[in-house]
């Protein structure tokens, strides 16, 4: 079946809502077994909207998808999984098949209006609550990302969640760098996902995987991940997996991909017990550069973490890791770090150039290990371990001296730590604060 939106006789003057109209159209479409909805040129401003099995959203060039500004347009219906405290969601599939998303047109999540106008003094806007997420599916297998854009994200942008055969292919998601916890694209507890051909910008990170605490029914492991050919772009990680990391995740693959303006390139975070293994990123460029502080990250090529968030709760640990063919430019150093020696292990870094420049921010010297860190909430998630400054250092909690200097290389507690041709380029003199020795194995 193939339905226009213009035969539901929406407003699309921008301002108008026409979830009715949309929402009416979809329905049709289930109704009949399934379908494709075509949305011709114009501005339609909705709240949330449930998509079904056998159904295409496509977007027409010119055609403008934009997110309500008012949060009582997104509750009818609530999201099993949270993000931020956030349950609301525009695009919403649960327990669906063969879903698409298409088209040249457009999403446009309205961003400026959930946030403070002004920044903090650890340069982060404060957000309003229950900021809606632009798309969520759960639970849901043969999804199709294809062809449109979403700019101006308010929260995380796109959020897959325990969804089995993923297709993610020239897609763009654009989101102001003043916003945070508008991850550009989550892959939560997913299987067989592939992403290709896109860019991804946001102020929080590009890409990450995780696996987060969600209900029994949608707990699994994340696995079998693909990511190729996309630019990334990040004031906290352009690739990430974690902080949350409550199951497993293995057999994850980046390769010829760019990041670039980034503060963190990439990030390993585990806190929450899954293990993490058979994790590959090879035929890379970055460019790390310090965010406002109160992005995590100090301009890491590469970061390495494992350290509990709750201390009842030994993390898993990281293992099989390979990062090579990569060339970038860095402020910050290579950085792997195991509260529990061992934790981090059969890591190989090979024909890898660095080159360390100075930075005009301060902070040069400084490795970041947030979360968990803030001591008045230990187990926080989120914006409890964002910015929290510890009045002794006027630092965040959480951000710590390289104990002899910046290196290019710092290694504590990692068990079978191979590396060859790693080339590093340094400035002549070697500026203070800096480390005479290159690499530091602890």
């Amino acid at each position: 079946m193939h339905l226009s939106l213009a035969d539901f006789h929406p407003a699309a003057d921008g301002e108008t809502l026409d979830t009715a109209a949309l929402q009416r159209a979809l329905d049709q479409l289930a109704a009949h077994g399934g379908g494709r909805l075509t949305v011709p040129p114009g501005r339609y401003r909705s709240g949330t909207l449930i998509l079904s099995s056998d159904s295409e959203l496509h977007l027409e060039a010119g055609a403008v998808l934009l997110a309500s500004r008012r949060p009582e347009d997104y509750q009818r219906v609530e999201t099993q999984s949270e993000a931020e405290r956030s349950r609301y969601a525009l695009l919403y599939a649960c327990g669906q098949r063969n879903l698409t998303i298409s088209g040249k047109g457009r999403i446009d999540g309205d961003g400026e209006v959930w946030f403070a106008a002004e920044r903090d003094d650890q340069g982060y806007r404060q957000p309003q609550p229950h900021r809606p997420r632009i798309i969520v599916f759960e639970a849901c297998e043969q999804v199709t990302l294809e062809g449109f854009s979403i700019v101006q994200a308010p929260m995380w942008t796109v959020h897959l969640v325990s969804c089995r055969h993923v297709h993610i292919d020239h897609l763009t998601i654009d989101n102001a760098m003043t916003m945070p916890n508008t991850d550009a694209l989550d892959i939560d507890s997913c299987e067989a996902v592939f992403v290709s051909n896109s860019y991804f910008s946001a102020a929080d990170d590009a890409i990450c995987i995780k696996t987060t605490a969600k209900p029994a029914a949608l707990r699994r492991a994340a696995r079998q991940i693909t990511i190729s050919n996309c630019l990334l772009r990040s004031y906290s990680c352009a690739f990430k997996i974690g902080s949350e990391t409550f199951d497993d995740i293995e057999d994850v693959t980046v390769t010829h991909c760019t990041l670039f303006d980034s503060n963190r390139g990439i990030g390993i975070l585990s806190r929450d017990g899954g293990t993490m293994r058979r994790l590959l990123f090879s035929h890379l460029t970055f460019v790390c550069r310090h965010a406002p502080p109160c992005h995590w990250g100090k301009a890491d090529p590469l970061f390495v973490s494992v350290r509990p968030r709750d201390p009842a709760v030994q993390p898993g640990r990281v293992e099989q890791l390979q990062f090579t063919h990569a060339s970038g430019t860095a402020e910050g150093a290579i950085n792997l770090h195991a509260a529990r020696p061992g934790d981090i292990r059969n890591v190989l870094i090979a024909d890898v150039q660095l080159r360390q420049v100075v930075s005009r921010q301060s902070g040069q010297g400084e490795y970041d290990i947030r979360p968990p860190c803030n001591p008045e909430a230990p187990t926080g998630m989120g914006m409890d371990n964002a910015c929290k400054c510890d009045p002794a250092t006027g630092e965040a909690f959480g951000v710590e001296r390289y104990p002899h200097g910046l290196p290019a290389l710092f290694a504590r507690g990692v068990e079978d730590l191979r590396w060859r041709e790693l080339a590093v380029e340094r400035p002549e003199p070697l500026p203070p604060g800096w480390s005479a020795e290159r690499f530091v194995v602890d």
